[in-house]
């Protein structure tokens, strides 16, 4: 089924697997790479990076009813990137004989047997199922699959008891072809004539995007079509290369941007294309949606306006828009590209004021990262406040060489990383993590596993002595109340740390710190020459503070 890693926190519930692994091992025989993880976030998180790498939904084996609670976060990232993975767990054992093989053997059947254990997820994954039989177990699994890899794409939940594990049972043979996933379509014919007329009557047209590029093809025809209609084209929070950042007419990553200046807005698989309390497209903008998911179920209060919306592959609708002829008459693509021109140099970003002390500010750690891509890195970005700097800076182009999170849940970015190295080896995995996503993403698991299974990556850690995020969520609602007055924000929570030396001493990591911005590229350059020889290296860039607060006793 393309599942090369089961990523494994294994508990009581599994003696079935190992004992399964062990027969398979002793013999020879082909099986998956059994990845330990000793935290379920990086089990969960590197199963998603494979996934968004080699587009082959993974495996991940959690226990009971606490392992799936340590899935934390990650099976929100994964449900809200709609990325596929298999989640496995153990139910307790029912039986309690001992005349069954893996009856209660121990305390602690008694303790997690949980009644509705599958709730713990449930608003999270596409389909759970609890196997039964045996005899079904590859039946359950290839529907699994099937509904896992179906767009769009995210997690199922499979259990079974312990008693269901280890029953001898022949499965019945199964066509793999049989079980493939349900694919997606373009438009109809007349609509997408339609919409290809309403673009190239649209003076100032712009395509907002996160997504489109999880089919790496689609940002190369995004391209193409811009560059024949003239479209203008903005990546909100995206997820991956959605559209070259160096193409003429992408106007980047700011959000709400442009919305009050064009007449013709195609949202183009987004789930938040702008912020309704900030900005808001005019009035006679035609508003057009293209989606593997345009209603978003899985979420709750959701809407933007469109007066066509379509559930469709955008792969195969751009492919439909490139085979239809152009079209000539109204506003030619010279004026649509000036006016793109005019908005690029408009929405430019102005340089941010020099550090002090001979100090890093973001800009500089941006343009030092810069540097160091090649044709085989791969950037992984989790630092939420940074964002807008780092991708107007980082202009990544090449299909497939950046991915981020498509959810909030913060600790994704260095576990996503071994997916992403382990389907594909020849990768250059360079992270780029603010210091909570680094601390949230459990690196005492991280940089084990990474070194353990060969998995090394380049991590910079975006270091400003605290977490951001609520500090601007504050500020937004109350931009001079007396929490800006009196700089107490209480999130300073890596002021003291010495962050690196976490994964130094989980996984024998080369620790850096820089300070300095005469010392930050050979720093960066000294620490990705040691990844390219097969060491994980982390570099914790210390930048200006968020806050003055200190916290502890008074």
């Amino acid at each position: 089924m393309g599942v090369d890693c089961l990523f494994t926190n294994l508990g009581s519930d599994h003696p079935a697997f190992i004992e399964a692994f062990a027969a398979l091992d002793a013999e020879g025989a082909a099986m998956p790479r059994v990845i330990v993880c000793p935290h379920e976030m990086t089990a969960l998180s590197a199963a998603h990076g494979h996934a968004m790498r080699s587009g082959r939904a993974q495996m991940v084996l959690v226990h009971v009813d606490v392992g799936t609670q340590n899935l934390g976060s990650s099976i929100h990232n994964a449900a809200r990137g709609r990325v596929p993975a298999i989640v496995v767990a153990g139910l307790s054992p029912v039986t309690v004989g001992g005349g069954r093989a893996g009856a209660r053997t121990e305390f602690i059947h008694y303790t997690q047997d949980t009644p509705r254990q599958h709730e713990i997820v449930g608003p999270y994954v596409k389909w759970s199922y609890e196997l039964r039989a045996g005899e079904m177990v590859d039946q359950v699994l290839l529907r699994g699959m099937q509904l896992a890899c179906t767009e769009p794409a995210g997690p199922v939940y499979l259990t079974g008891a312990r008693e269901v594990w280890e029953e001898p049972a022949a499965a019945p043979a199964q066509a793999l072809p049989d079980w493939a996933p349900a694919r997606g379509a373009g438009l109809p014919q007349e609509a997408a004539r339609d919409l290809a007329q309403a673009l190239w009557g649209a003076r100032r047209p712009l395509v907002i995007t996160s997504y489109l590029g999880r089919q790496p093809e689609a940002a190369a025809l995004l391209a193409e079509l811009s560059s024949r209609m003239g479209l203008a084209v903005s990546e909100v929070n995206p997820q991956y290369v959605n559209c070259p950042g160096d193409h003429p007419n992408h106007v980047g990553y700011r959000r709400n941007a442009l919305l009050d200046e064009a007449d013709l807005v195609l949202m183009l698989d987004v789930d938040v294309p702008w912020i309704p309390g900030q900005a808001a497209p005019r009035p006679d903008a035609r508003l057009f949606h293209i989606d593997c998911d345009p209603l978003k179920p899985g979420l709750g209060f959701w809407h933007f306006p469109a007066e066509r919306r379509w559930q469709a592959d955008s792969l195969a609708v751009l492919r439909q828009l490139l085979d239809l002829p152009v079209l000539t008459g109204g506003v030619g693509r010279a004026q649509r590209e000036a006016w793109i021109a005019d908005a690029r140099g408009r929405l430019a970003l102005p340089d941010l004021p020099a550090a002090p002390d001979g100090g890093i500010n973001l800009q500089q750690l941006s343009e030092a990262v810069a540097r160091l891509v090649g044709e085989r890195t791969v950037v992984l970005f989790e630092s939420p406040t940074a964002t807008e700097r780092v991708l107007h800076t980082l202009r990544m182009a090449r299909p497939g060489s950046y991915y981020a999170n498509g959810g909030s849940g913060l600790g994704w970015g260095i576990n996503a990383a071994i997916g992403v190295k382990l389907a594909d080896p020849q990768a250059e995995v360079i992270t780029l993590v603010g210091d909570g996503s680094y601390v949230f993403g459990v690196p005492s698991s991280t940089y084990w596993v990474g070194e353990t299974y060969g998995a090394p990556q380049l991590t910079v850690v975006f270091n400003n002595g605290g977490w951001n995020a609520p500090k601007a969520s504050t500020l937004l609602v109350h931009p001079q109340g007396t929490a800006r007055q009196r700089d107490r924000y209480w999130t300073t929570t890596t002021a003291r740390a010495r962050l690196a030396d976490i994964a130094a001493a989980a996984g024998g990591a080369a620790a850096f710190r820089v300070s300095r911005a005469s010392e930050l590229d050979a720093t960066l350059r000294q620490a990705l020459e040691t990844v390219r020889g097969g060491r994980s290296a982390v570099v914790d860039v210390v930048l200006p503070p968020i806050s003055g607060q200190v916290l502890g006793p008074p």
